[in-house]
């Protein structure tokens, strides 16, 4: 059972984290504890280990057993485990957008890496680990997508083992659509709605491995394009990922003949500021909680100014 049927078993705005090491839930109609768990994790191993494991709890702390019957307005609880390997931790500077005691929402600076890459260079993913540190907890955060180190903005992580997979479902099925902000030179074609549509697969540029390029045996890629603001040569463009193929945005705006500014890699003409690409929006179901977060993060300060949208 797909995790977006949480809603249907479980109060859509119960789930909250009582204490260290403990989500609460209230079920919301007739079911067993089994089909419980599976409305909330797709993944069969994963609810195996916590029914398995005694994790499932009645409202008295008894474990719960897979044919265990629950009724409207049953309180459980799963006991969070934290089983994967810690990550190193840093401190610095690092603008929280959203936090729940499942889904995590910061500010990427630029010039950062999201995951190590084998060399001691910071990470986003430590500055995360130092930040919970700090708030007393044991969890391990999983980031659930990437930007590129020269790229700013929004980035998700998981913080609980148990109800990772839901996050990775909403994430393979394209249940999250995230919003950019590009600079470039020029303008972008005009459209009876605004946007521009870039439908053009993407592929390994074979002369070098940095790059991506426009190709037809690359993979299917979609990009949505609109003009937000221009200033003097330069337009403010807002970019939405219909699919997430590697430098996506960057190769696209390249293809139309609009590198993005400060986009070395391919064309961009030079800036001070670096890549001036920036992940300003996240829209999401929460898929535990079946709320609609919308997650935002302001342009950037090294972006030029423009007129006000």
């Amino acid at each position: 059972m797909s995790a977006r049927l949480a809603a249907r078993l479980v109060d859509a705005h119960v789930p909250t984290l009582d204490g260290p090491g403990r989500a609460d839930f209230c079920v919301g109609r007739d079911c067993t504890a089994l089909e419980l768990m599976r409305s909330l994790v797709p993944s069969r191993a994963m609810v195996a280990r916590v029914i398995e494991g005694a994790q499932l709890k009645d409202a008295d702390g008894g474990a719960l057993a897979r044919n265990a019957q629950l009724g409207p307005g049953s309180a459980v609880s799963v006991e969070l485990r934290v089983t994967r390997d810690a990550v190193p931790s840093a401190k610095g500077p690092l603008e929280l957008l959203y936090q729940d005691p499942f889904l995590l929402a910061v500010e990427k600076p630029t010039g950062i890496l999201v995951h190590g890459d084998g060399t001691d260079a910071a990470t986003l993913t430590a500055l995360v680990q130092g930040l919970l540190q700090e708030q007393g907890t044991t969890a391990v955060p999983q980031a659930l997508h990437r930007l590129d180190v020269e790229t700013s903005g929004i980035v998700l992580f998981s913080l609980t083992e148990e109800f990772q997979p839901a996050f990775d479902e909403l994430v393979a099925e394209g249940g999250m659509r995230k919003r950019y902000y590009a600079v470039i030179k020029g303008r972008l074609p005009q459209a009876e709605d605004g946007w521009v549509e870039v439908d053009a697969p993407i592929a390994r540029d074979r002369h070098d491995a940095r790059r991506m390029r426009v190709g037809r045996t690359g993979k299917p890629a979609l990009t949505r394009l609109r003009t937000c603001a221009t200033a003097g040569d330069l337009s403010l463009v807002e970019a939405e990922l219909g699919t997430g193929r590697r430098h996506q945005i960057r190769v696209h705006l390249a293809h139309l003949g609009h590198a993005i500014v400060g986009d070395a890699l391919y064309g961009g003409a030079r800036n001070r500021g670096g890549l001036l690409l920036h992940a300003h929006e996240v829209v999401l179901q929460h898929p535990l909680t079946n709320e609609q977060l919308v997650i935002t993060s302001a342009l950037p300060e090294r972006f030029p100014p423009f007129p006000k949208r």
